[in-house]
This record gives C-alpha cells, sequence and structure tokens, in this order.
C-alpha cells in the first residue's frame, strides 16, 4: 500500500538495474495489455480510474474505499449465492473439481484483488511478488500515473548502541548517495534528529555562564558545609554587590537550571 507523506523535494533520478527494469515493463505488451484488462474489470462495476490516474492520495483512497465496498456488496448478491450454490451443491465440504469452479466463477464474477494481480505481474517477470519496492511502482503507476520506480535516495535508520543501551541515528551512505541528497534532504533528517535524547536544537551560548555556574557552586559549598543558614539569602548576601540582577527568587531558579543544564 501506498503510504501517505509530506510533499518532498523532486528526487533525483537514479539510473541503476531497477530503473530499466521497470521502464522495461513498462513498454512490454503482455504488461500493457494485463493493466487495460485490469482497468477494464473496475469500470465493469462502476469503479473507473483516470486515464493518467487520480490526482492525489485522497482521491485514490476515496476511489479505494469505494471499490472494497463494492466488491463486498457483491458477495451478497443473490445473483452471486445462487451461483455458488450451484456449483457446491450448499455444501460445506468440496471436492477439488468444485473448489476450482467455484474460484473461477468467483474471479469472474468479482472485481479483482488488484494486490494479487500485482503479484502476478511480478513474477511473469521473474520479480518475487513480494516485492513491495516493485509493488509500489505498479501501483503508483496505474493508481496515480507515476511511471519511475521508487528510489530510495536517502534514508535514516535507527540503531540501539549496545554499550550505552541508547537509540542512535544513521545515515546509511548508499551506492549511488552524493553530497547534494544529503543537504537537499535534510529537513527530513532533522526531523528525525530531534528524538535524539541529547537533541541540543538552536545551539546558543550561555550568556550568564560565569555567573550561574558561581552561584551553583557557592550553593552546593553551603550545602556541603551544614551552616544553619538560608542557603539562597546567603548567596544573594555573597553575590548581590557583584552581580545586580539577581535576587533571592531567581537564585533557586538559577541552581536548577545550571543543574540541569550540566547533567546533574
Amino acid at each position: 500500500m501506498i503510504m501517505k507523506s509530506k510533499k518532498q523535494k523532486q528526487k533525483r533520478k537514479i539510473y541503476d538495474q531497477n530503473y530499466y527494469k521497470a521502464q522495461t515493463i513498462l513498454r512490454d505488451p503482455w504488461f500493457i495489455n494485463k493493466i487495460a484488462w485490469l482497468k477494464k474489470r473496475f469500470e465493469e462495476v462502476d469503479c473507473s480510474i483516470p486515464k493518467n490516474g487520480f490526482k492525489n492520495l485522497k482521491e485514490y483512497d476515496k476511489w479505494r474505499n469505494k471499490y472494497w465496498d463494492t466488491r463486498t456488496r457483491m458477495y451478497r448478491d443473490k445473483e452471486f449465492i445462487v451461483g455458488v450454490n450451484k456449483i457446491t451443491n450448499g455444501k460445506q465440504k468440496i471436492s477439488s473439481e468444485e473448489y476450482d469452479k467455484l474460484e473461477e466463477f468467483k474471479n469472474d464474477y468479482l472485481p479483482p484483488v488488484y494486490g494479487a494481480i500485482f503479484g502476478d505481474i511480478l513474477e511473469h517477470f521473474k520479480i518475487n511478488r513480494d516485492n513491495s519496492k516493485f509493488r509500489d511502482f505498479i501501483e503508483r503507476y496505474i493508481f496515480l500515473g507515476y511511471d519511475e520506480y521508487p528510489s530510495t535516495i536517502i534514508g535514516t535508520r535507527w540503531i540501539r548502541n549496545s554499550k550505552t543501551n541508547k537509540m542512535e541515528l544513521f545515515i546509511p551512505i548508499l551506492g549511488h548517495t552524493k553530497k547534494e541528497d544529503v543537504v537537499n534532504n535534510w529537513d527530513f533528517i532533522s526531523r528525525e534528529q530531534k528524538y535524539l535524547s541529547d537533541y541540543l536544537g538552536k545551539s546558543k551560548e550561555w550568556e550568564e555562564f560565569d555567573r550561574d555556574i558561581e552561584i551553583f557552586n557557592l550553593y552546593n559549598e553551603i550545602k556541603k558545609s551544614g551552616k544553619k543558614v538560608v542557603v539562597d539569602r546567603e548567596i544573594y548576601v555573597q553575590l548581590h554587590n557583584k552581580y545586580k540582577s539577581i535576587t533571592v527568587n531567581k537564585i533557586r531558579s538559577i541552581v536548577t537550571k545550571t543543574a540541569k543544564r550540566l547533567g546533574e
């Protein structure tokens, strides 16, 4: 099934074996006839598709819901039920000969399960019927009018570090990957980057670093000393002449934020 995704920049074509295999399939008379037959079956149940495919995934989804609803309804048609009973005589257990006749009747009466047709097409061209990339290629060609193999320009991979037990983000470098692919797809990569536990975001200088560290260190020093004083007020007494902007209430906030930024 085609997955929905946000609009991406136009992809660079990868002229590899899969690209030319896909182009060969599109030009093959057997394939052309097979697709024409499939589209005709769609029309027979009032589920025709535009010559050049749907404009977007939303239109395709709407058609797909109608198509499968139609197929489900046809299972309940009196004509279909009568045809099944005529072959099986109402029996639950049937012979292999009766089974073959039943399948032939279903294939003739019901609109096809087109995913299975995709598999048959791939097998005809000596491709594994479960090859997801080529299945997507055929689906996109029929329903969205795309005529190119969906090559992966660049992607990301999450791998757990066995030593730290943390997930790490990798960008696999493929045989056709170029520097421009990383640069042009950085928006996508950066969205994944945000899930890293140490994600920094915008790297800004810690403007009051010296002040905050001095307050933080003094706070810890007083706490360790065991002095019976109000720590925040004691820090204020010692440093308020040096740092005019600090207040007693602000000191605790500075200590908390500094500890967090230092990972303590």
